[in-house]
C-alpha cells in the first residue's frame, strides 16, 4: 500500500509541472495577445491615438468652417478680406500660394495650417475677389469696380513702380452679354455690327465671313469658355510697348506701334512668327512663363465687354446726347488738340492731373493709338479700335475704324488680352 500511494503522489507531482507549465504559456499568450492588443498596428493604444489625432484635425476644420461660414456674404459667395480677418483669429497660418507679400490668401483653393493640422478651403470667391493667374500679384488698393489691378512683379503699385507687366480684371458677370455691339463715332451709333459689316471668330470660333485659322478657332473656342466660367477676363492696363526690342506692358514705354495686324500681313496670321499684332500678343505669355493665362490680341467682344463695363462713366467736357466716355472722349485722351503734350506717345501718360484718360485703372482705350482686334471688317481689312493722335475726342474709345493688315503707322498699335486656362 504505502508503494502505491507514493506512485501516486509521483503523478500527481507530474500533473501539477504540466498544469503549472500549461498555465504560464497560456498567460504568456495572454500576455502576447494584451500587448499586441494595446500596441499593435490596430491595437488600443494606436487606435487611441488615431482617434485622438482626428477629434484635432475634426476640430481645426471646424472653426476653419466657422471662419468661412462668417466670411460669406448675402451673395453665399466668400470675401477674401473678411477670410482672412477671420482666419488670423483663430491663429491659421497659410501654407500655400497664391499669397500675397502680407501673407494674405488672394484666392481659392488654398490650404491653412491651425494648431498643426491642414485645412483646405475651397468655394467661391466673392465679386471683390477676381481670379489671379499663377505668378500675378494683386495690386494693393484695387477693386473689380474700380478696376482690379495685377502685376507679375510683386510690390508693384499703380505707379509701376517695380516695373511689372500689369493687367486689368474686366467682369462678365452674365455671359449672355459678352457679345460684341455697335460703338460710336462723331456724335451718333455705329451700325457695324448689327449690320454685320464687322464680323468675328465667335464662341464656336467661326468667322461668319472670313475663314480663320485653326489656331484662331481654337483660341476663340477657349476664350470664351474661360469667360463664362471665371465670369471675366484681363485686359493690358497699358497700351503694348516695345523695349529693347520686348513686348512690355508697362508705364512709360515706348509703344509697340508701325506693327501689322499680321506678320505676314495677310488676313490671316502666321503661326510660329512674331512679326505682327497677332504672333506678338500669343507669344507674349510663354516668352513671360505664365503657365495658366493665356494672351492674346484682343478680341471685339472682348473690347466691347469693356466699354459695357464703363458705360456709365460720364465725360463732364462735352453736353449734349452723348455724354458718356464711350460716346465722346474728348479732353479724356491724347487727342489732336492735346497730343504735342506726350510727343514720344509713351504709354500710361497722365493727360491732366485727374487722370482722365485713365478709367477702371485702364489708360488710353481712346485716344493716343488706334489698337488692332482680332475683329475683321467685311472680308479685306482687320478692326481697329480706339482712335488715334491725330484725331479728336469725338471719336470715342468704343469706335470701330479699320485697315489693311499689311498697313502699319506711328498711331496703330495693339493690346493684350489674358485668359485664364484650365489648370
Amino acid at each position: 500500500m504505502k508503494k502505491l500511494d507514493k506512485r501516486k503522489y509521483k503523478i500527481n507531482n507530474g500533473i501539477t509541472l504540466i498544469a503549472l507549465v500549461i498555465t504560464i504559456i497560456i498567460l504568456l499568450i495572454l500576455a502576447g495577445v494584451a500587448i499586441a492588443t494595446l500596441t499593435g498596428e490596430n491595437g488600443i493604444l494606436n487606435k487611441a491615438s488615431e482617434a485622438s489625432e482626428n477629434t484635432k484635425q475634426a476640430n481645426a476644420e471646424e472653426q476653419v468652417k466657422l471662419a468661412i461660414l462668417a466670411s460669406r456674404g448675402t451673395d453665399g459667395k466668400i470675401d477674401m478680406a473678411s477670410l482672412n480677418n477671420e482666419l488670423e483669429k483663430i491663429g491659421a497660418y497659410f501654407k500655400e500660394n497664391p499669397i500675397s507679400s502680407d501673407n494674405q490668401i488672394e484666392t481659392l483653393p488654398a490650404i491653412v495650417t491651425l494648431d498643426g493640422y491642414e485645412v483646405e478651403i475651397t468655394g467661391d470667391v466673392s465679386d471683390s475677389h477676381p481670379p489671379i493667374p499663377d505668378g500675378f500679384y494683386h495690386v494693393e488698393g484695387t477693386t473689380i469696380e474700380d478696376g482690379y489691378v495685377i502685376s507679375d512683379q510683386e510690390g508693384d503699385d499703380l505707379d509701376n513702380t517695380a516695373k511689372g507687366n500689369q493687367f486689368v480684371w474686366v467682369p462678365v458677370e452674365n455671359f449672355s452679354e459678352f457679345v460684341r455691339r455697335d460703338g460710336y463715332s462723331n456724335g451718333s451709333v455705329q451700325n457695324y455690327v448689327s449690320k454685320l459689316t464687322c464680323t468675328e471668330a465667335d464662341m464656336t470660333g467661326i468667322n461668319s465671313k472670313v475663314e480663320e485659322t485653326s489656331k484662331t478657332k481654337t483660341e476663340a473656342q477657349e476664350m470664351y469658355k474661360s469667360v463664362e466660367k471665371n465670369k471675366g477676363f484681363y485686359i493690358g492696363r497699358y497700351e503694348t510697348g516695345k523695349e529693347n526690342n520686348n513686348v512690355v506692358i508697362q508705364k512709360g514705354a515706348n509703344p509697340y506701334c508701325v506693327v501689322k495686324w499680321s506678320s505676314n500681313g495677310e488676313m490671316q496670321e502666321t503661326t510660329g512668327t512674331t512679326g505682327g499684332a497677332v504672333e506678338l500678343s500669343r507669344n507674349f505669355a510663354n516668352n513671360k512663363g505664365y503657365t495658366n493665362a493665356v494672351s492674346t490680341l484682343i478680341y471685339g467682344v472682348q473690347w466691347d465687354a469693356t466699354m459695357k463695363w464703363m458705360e456709365n462713366v460720364e465725360n463732364s467736357n462735352v453736353t449734349g446726347d452723348f455724354t458718356k466716355y464711350i460716346q465722346n472722349s474728348t479732353g479724356m485722351g491724347w487727342y489732336s488738340d492735346n497730343y504735342s503734350k506726350n510727343p514720344s506717345h509713351l504709354t500710361g501718360q497722365d493727360v491732366d492731373e485727374n487722370k482722365s484718360n485713365c478709367i477702371k485703372n485702364v489708360y488710353d482705350l481712346g485716344g493716343n493709338l488706334y489698337e488692332w482686334t482680332m475683329e475683321s471688317y467685311a472680308t479685306d481689312k482687320r478692326v481697329i479700335r480706339g482712335c488715334g493722335y491725330p484725331d479728336g475726342g469725338y471719336f470715342p474709345a468704343s469706335i470701330r475704324s479699320y485697315s489693311k493688315p499689311s498697313e502699319g503707322t506711328s498711331y496703330t498699335g495693339f493690346r493684350i488680352a489674358l485668359y485664364i486656362k484650365d489648370r
